[in-house]
């Protein structure tokens, strides 16, 4: 907070957006909690006080907070977050796991490019709803389909955005690298991987977004369980309050695992951040 007071937003010199970069981490966070409250305050504002829109269909955020009350005090919070949290580690997990590798390998071989990258930009194409009645056909009811669509939704953001960063890597680095007697190992340890690390990590926090989608879409659709089915039973008998409640749960999710990315970003490549500076 003394940083951000400190530095005060001299916007004389390259305006707001430039006064907001030479911020440090803590400064942007404040900044970033000062728009929040004030958002906030406004909806509780314009909905619980002046009641300008009916709170039944958009509650203020009061009501939110203790719709949120609710569903912790039943236990229909952490039973249902248990399951979406299941379904969704086990999907990205395998979206890693089968993603990195095939796109090791469409970044550094022609032919396997030409063979697997068609049909992984078509199925990346097809919204991933299109595929809730397939996976509930392949994989009955329950949890099977949800890991099926979460895992379809991260998988080709990570491989295809390795296989952009092979691509990318320089061509005169590979040759001096192979001048100086690196091995086929040596180039991929050295020279590859340095080069795809920042695609590798554009791509998985695309995933987490991606594969959340994936989950709340299949639990909406096809699930008696999950923060899907627990939004769509809320909104049904109009118990708004606790489908906004589940929704904000299902977006903290979402954000808190992107930064889970960026700061493991930060561990395992730090020169990636520098260079953005």
């Amino acid at each position: 907070m003394s940083t951000l007071l400190a530095s005060g937003p001299n916007l004389g010199k390259g305006g707001a957006a430039a006064w907001l970069a030479s911020l440090d981490t803590r400064g942007k966070a404040v900044v970033i909690a000062v728009e929040v409250v004030i958002l906030l305050a406004l909806w509780e504002l314009v909905v619980g006080v002046l009641g300008w829109i009916n709170p039944v269909f958009f509650p203020p955020p009061s009501a939110i907070a203790g719709g949120f009350g609710e569903l912790v005090a039943s236990g229909a919070l952490w039973s249902n977050i248990a399951i979406s949290m299941q379904a969704w580690l086990t999907g990205f997990a395998i979206a890693v796991v089968v993603g990195v590798p095939v796109g090791l390998l469409m970044g550094s071989s022609l032919p396997v490019d030409r063979v697997v990258g068609p049909i992984a930009w078509t199925i990346y194409a097809t919204p991933a709803i299109a595929y809730q009645p397939l996976a509930k056909a392949w994989f009955g009811f329950g949890i099977g389909p949800v890991i099926f669509l979460v895992t379809i939704s991260a998988l080709f953001p990570i491989l295809l955005n390795i296989a952009a960063g092979m691509r990318t890597t320089s061509q005169s680095i590979i040759r001096a690298g192979r001048v100086y007697g690196g091995s086929r190992m040596d180039l991929y340890r050295k020279v590859f991987l340095p080069t795809t690390v920042p695609f590798l990590f554009a791509g998985l926090r695309q995933a987490v977004v991606l594969a959340t989608i994936g989950m709340v879409v299949a639990e909406l659709a096809g699930s008696s369980s999950g923060m899907g089915a627990l939004i769509i039973r809320s909104a049904n008998t109009y118990q708004t309050d606790q489908a906004f409640a589940a929704i904000a749960v299902v977006v903290v999710w979402s954000v808190g695992m992107t930064q889970v990315m960026t700061g493991i970003e930060r561990w395992v490549a730090p020169w990636t951040r520098k260079a953005r500076r």
